[in-house]
């Protein structure tokens, strides 16, 4: 009877571990300005399966909404890692914060824990965006460029 029990409480546990790991996707539905402009550009673009979107604002506000066509090494980490997703057209396209490339590294926690521990650098990223396609907009939707 002990072993019953012993395996019961194991399985259990087990299994309340395994609903935990269940992955969770935020999904961003945009106003309906921005993604007619987006699915105008994405019908240019000759690999509409591998864009990314970064989202970020400025001073005054507003969101500006880039697309990534292009991906680099480093912030191919963003991408894979990301939780977040833009609805187009009945398919999901990651989207990663502005915020995210000034606040955090491109690294994994155990690589960066390891770097500190040994004293080493944590590389920085920084994307300069002038020469891509991008959309300002309002809340409500109104786009300003």
């Amino acid at each position: 009877m002990k072993k019953i029990i012993c395996i019961l409480f194991f399985s259990f546990f087990i299994l309340s571990c395994s609903a935990q790991k269940i992955d969770s996707e935020i999904v961003y539905f945009l106003p309906s300005t921005v993604r007619v402009q987006l699915l105008e550009k994405l019908k240019t673009i000759k690999e509409p399966e591998k864009v990314s979107f970064i989202l970020g604002n400025d001073e005054a506000g507003n969101y500006v909404l880039y697309l990534n066509n292009y991906i680099l090494k480093e912030s191919e980490f963003w991408i894979k890692n990301t939780n977040r997703v833009v609805f187009l057209e009945d398919k999901y396209y990651p989207l990663v914060f502005e915020s995210d490339e000034f606040f955090s590294y491109p690294e994994s926690k155990k690589s960066i824990i390891e770097k500190m521990n040994k004293e080493e650098g944590i590389k920085k990223m920084t994307t300069i965006r002038e020469n891509t396609f991008s959309i300002k907009f309002k809340i409500n939707g109104e786009i300003i460029r």
